[in-house]
């Protein structure tokens, strides 16, 4: 599946299919040769957004004042030789000095003030691409952002609220232990020793994660020969495979609203 291109249930692959870019094998294994690399693949939508001609406030701003300030100079040309009948070289000095002091002064001492701002910024740890965006943001009054990579560390970490090690190793062995995604290699990277998650036990099935059932289960025997079964997922899917449901549905789904309101 390919959530950069769309394909976001599972899709079957044969010999001979295109494989879309940045697509993920959930069974069995691939070897794939290149046909479109950069802007000639998925590249080009980045490559789109980078060369965005989109205008700011910031400069629209700016050239309203530049062009009111031609229009006033030109105005004032008009009245000062044709209708006033002034000496020309002083009235040239004092054009000079209009045009040099606001239209083409005025972005100079603005871009002076923003690369300012800008260090400031990056002090604290902000990367500033274009410096009119430091004036739109400043005008924001509510700014709405995902957590995915953009405001976090772009890793996913297992934070254990409670003291139960036995369940970490039980999420482990319902995890892949090669071709990882991010969910299985954060649960597995939490034990001491990654290979705790298939030591002493024999495996007979794994059923991967798929969107439909949204869990992930491992079928396996133990050192004495007993069958266990164990799933990792969505946790009201979780729940919906519990024999006390009943007794337990109300606490967990507390458990649940708790977390969500953490971001968790």
């Amino acid at each position: 599946m390919s959530a950069l291109t769309g394909e976001s249930l599972h899709v079957t692959k044969s010999p001979g299919d295109g494989v879309n870019s940045g697509s993920t094998c959930e069974q069995g294994e691939i070897e794939a040769v290149v046909i479109a690399t950069g802007v000639h693949s998925f590249g080009k939508a980045a490559h789109l957004v980078d060369s965005t001609n989109q205008v700011g406030h910031f400069q629209k701003v700016l050239n309203a004042i530049g062009n009111f300030c031609i229009c006033s100079i030109a105005v004032g040309i008009i009245v000062m030789y044709p209708v006033q009948h002034r000496p020309y070289h002083p009235g040239i000095d004092n054009l000079l000095v209009l045009i040099g002091g606001i239209p083409t002064a005025m972005p100079t001492v603005l871009s002076v003030t923003m690369a300012i701002g800008s260090h400031r910024l990056a002090q604290q740890g902000a990367i500033t691409k274009r410096m009119t965006s430091i004036k739109e943001m400043a005008g924001m009054d509510v700014l709405c952002s995902d957590k995915v990579g953009t405001l976090t560390l772009n890793r996913l970490t297992i934070d254990k609220r409670v003291d139960g090690e036995a369940v970490v190793l039980m999420a482990a062995r319902a995890s892949r232990v090669e071709n990882q995604d991010a969910r299985d290699a954060a649960i597995v990277g939490t034990l001491a020793d990654p290979k705790e998650a298939r030591a002493g036990i024999q495996v007979v099935h794994f059923l991967p994660f798929n969107p439909t059932d949204k869990r992930t289960a491992l079928m396996y025997s133990d050192g004495e020969g007993k069958m266990h079964r164990v799933s990792k997922g969505a946790p009201e899917l979780i729940l919906n495979l519990a024999h006390n449901k009943s007794e337990i549905e109300r606490k967990v789904l507390a458990v649940i609203d708790k977390f969500a309101e953490q971001a968790l």
